[in-house]
């Protein structure tokens, strides 16, 4: 066997240069559509744009569902035939999912059916290029020939003392739709025009540190936000996540480099289907770190 493999969900956000770098395999995520009982996975069954023009376009709102067992034994399986002994498993955050109880059975699954890689999982409580930089880094740190105990610590230490995520979104709707907020408080968000400003917590939890009166301060209270509480470092990296939100994404770099001009902007992505579906359009996320090479 040639070694270990780091494997994440897709909705990462983890640009392709980086996927292909640092060897990170992506599982794919079937999205449901009420609308015509379909099923696809994404990205090879659906792209991008063909979701976008469905989202906007359905009665019944798409919604990502978690991957089978049979997948993620197939895929398991795959992996070892490619010569993989170990297989790190960076999970999107386990809070309000089930998704850490279902590959831990895949993977008591996959023993059964006689597979011999071993396994090794990490719960992120991250989403978005959260999990991805996490990914990168634990990556980075393999290559380093860290092994899987050292890296988790190092992880652990990266993601409570290193690292800020901070979004907004241009409407509420999508929230309220997917069931992420109330009626009521979509109701009282849209009345009052209100643009939340909210960041991750350590436990894979939302804070909301701000309500702003418009979408361009919304945007700018992300990036201030992010910077102040990490500022203490010397040296700090971001990246800037859109959902279909060239407007709010370029305000975003406008501040952060006109502002923070210490900070080394790393670009920006484009926020997976997976996420953007539970987000709509306008949404930008802020992602800064203590700076490493990568």
């Amino acid at each position: 066997m040639i070694g270990a493999i780091i494997l994440v969900n897709i909705a990462a956000d983890i640009p392709s240069n980086l996927i292909e770098k640092y060897n990170i395999f992506t599982i794919q995520v079937p999205v449901e559509f009420p609308d015509t009982n379909e099923e696809l996975l994404y990205p090879s069954e659906i792209t991008y744009d063909e979701f976008l023009k469905r989202i906007h376009t359905s009665k019944k709102a798409p919604k990502p569902i978690q991957p089978s067992m049979k997948y993620f034994v197939s895929t398991f399986k795959h992996l070892e035939e490619e010569g993989y002994e170990d297989i790190f498993i960076i999970n999107m955050t386990s809070r309000g999912t089930g998704i850490v109880n279902t590959v831990r059975a895949s993977i008591i699954q996959y023993h059964k059916q006689g597979g011999k890689s071993k396994f090794h999982q990490y719960d992120s409580k991250e989403g978005s290029f959260g999990v991805g930089i996490l990914a990168i880094k634990a990556a980075k740190l393999l290559k380093e020939g860290k092994n899987f105990k050292e890296i988790i610590s190092l992880l652990n230490d990266f993601k409570s003392k290193e690292l800020r995520t901070t979004f907004t979104f241009e409407s509420l709707k999508y929230l309220q739709r997917s069931g992420r907020i109330g009626l009521i408080k979509f109701v009282m968000g849209s009345l009052l025009n209100i643009y939340p400003c909210l960041e991750g917590t350590q436990d894979g939890g939302i804070n909301s540190f701000n309500q702003a009166k418009s979408y361009e301060e919304a945007v700018e209270a992300i990036v201030t936000q992010a910077y102040n509480s990490m500022k203490h470092f010397e040296n700090l990296g971001c990246y800037i996540v859109s959902g279909n939100a060239e407007k709010g994404s370029t305000l975003a770099k406008q501040i952060l480099t006109k502002q923070f001009p210490k900070v080394n902007f790393y670009g920006i992505i484009p926020m997976s289907c997976i996420t953007y579906s539970f987000t709509g359009p306008g949404s930008v996320i802020v992602v800064m770190f203590k700076d490493f090479e990568h």
